[in-house]
C-alpha cells in the first residue's frame, strides 16, 4: 500500500522533515515512509539539520520486501522545474510552458519559458509581482539564483536570451550540425566578464540550456575566422543492397 502511494509521487516534489544524518546520507521523514537523500543528490554546502522541513524531488521509488525505498534529490534541475510549476498558476494551466532547465545546484539555475497566449508575458509570470514567485522558489533553494529567460525556436535568439543578463551583439552558428551545435557569441568588450560569469558559470549554464557549445568573444577581438560557418551535410541513410533475383526452377544461367 505504501509503495503504491509513493510510487505515484515519483518525479514529483514532496515535503519532508530531516530525521537524521547517516554518515554522508540523510534520512527524511515523509510522513508514512522514510526516504533517503544520498550524498550525490545533495546541494554542496547545504546543511541538513534534524527537524528541518524541506522540499525534495522524488527520483525513484523501489518496491522492497521491507517496504518502499524512496530516493530523493535536492540538486537535480527537475526540482527547480517542479517548484516553478507549483508556484506559477500560468504554468499549472498550460498558458506558460517550461522548455528547458540548466542548473549549478546551490549557486545558479536558468529556466527557459514560452507563453502559449500572446497576451501573457512568460518571463513576467514566472517572476511575479514584486518578484514574489521567483523569490519563493529562491527561498526554497536557500538563496540559489534563478535566471528566467525567453525560449525561442530561433537558436541565435535563444542563445542571446540564455546569456542574459549580458548583452549579446551577434550570434554566429559556426556548426549547425544538430548533434554538435557550436556558435560564436559576440559581446561588447565591457560585457565579456558578465557573459562568461563567475568561474564560467553563466556561459556553461547557457550552453546546457541551449544544447550548444558557446564560444564568447569580445567585439574588439573578433576575426574573420570567427565568422566562418561549417557547412552541414546531413548523413544519408545507408542503402540496402538489392536482393539478387532467383532464376526460375529448371532454367540455367545461360538460358
Amino acid at each position: 500500500v505504501l509503495y503504491d502511494q509513493y510510487y505515484g509521487m515519483e518525479k514529483e516534489v514532496v515535503t519532508g522533515i530531516v530525521q537524521r544524518v547517516m554518515g554522508k546520507n540523510v534520512s527524511v521523514n515523509l510522513g508514512k515512509a522514510e526516504a533517503t537523500l544520498m550524498a550525490g543528490e545533495q546541494i554542496k554546502g547545504e546543511e541538513y539539520k534534524v527537524n528541518t522541513r524541506m522540499k525534495f524531488y522524488v527520483v525513484e521509488v523501489k518496491d522492497l520486501p521491507k517496504g518502499p525505498k524512496i530516493l530523493l534529490s535536492r540538486s537535480r534541475p527537475e526540482l527547480v522545474k517542479r517548484l516553478f510549476e507549483a508556484e506559477v498558476a500560468e504554468i499549472k494551466d498550460g498558458t506558460v510552458e517550461i522548455k528547458a532547465v540548466s542548473r549549478a545546484a546551490g549557486s545558479r539555475s536558468k529556466i527557459a519559458v514560452i507563453s502559449n497566449d500572446p497576451n501573457v508575458d512568460a518571463v513576467g509570470a514566472c517572476i511575479g509581482t514584486q518578484k514574489s514567485r521567483i523569490n519563493a522558489v529562491t527561498k526554497e533553494l536557500k538563496g540559489e539564483k534563478v535566471d528566467v529567460v525567453l525560449w525561442s525556436e530561433d537558436l541565435e535568439e535563444f542563445i542571446k536570451q540564455a546569456l542574459k543578463p549580458a548583452e549579446v551583439l551577434r550570434v554566429v552558428i559556426t556548426n549547425p550540425d544538430p548533434k554538435k551545435k557550436e556558435c560564436k557569441a559576440i559581446v561588447p568588450d565591457n560585457q565579456l566578464s558578465l557573459a562568461i560569469g563567475n568561474k564560467g558559470q553563466n556561459a556553461l549554464l547557457a550552453a546546457k540550456l541551449t544544447n550548444c557549445k558557446i564560444d564568447i568573444k569580445a567585439e574588439s577581438k573578433v576575426t574573420p575566422e570567427d565568422l566562418i560557418v561549417t557547412e552541414y551535410v546531413p548523413e544519408e541513410p545507408a542503402e540496402e543492397a538489392p536482393a539478387e533475383a532467383e532464376a526460375p526452377a529448371g532454367s540455367s544461367a545461360e538460358e
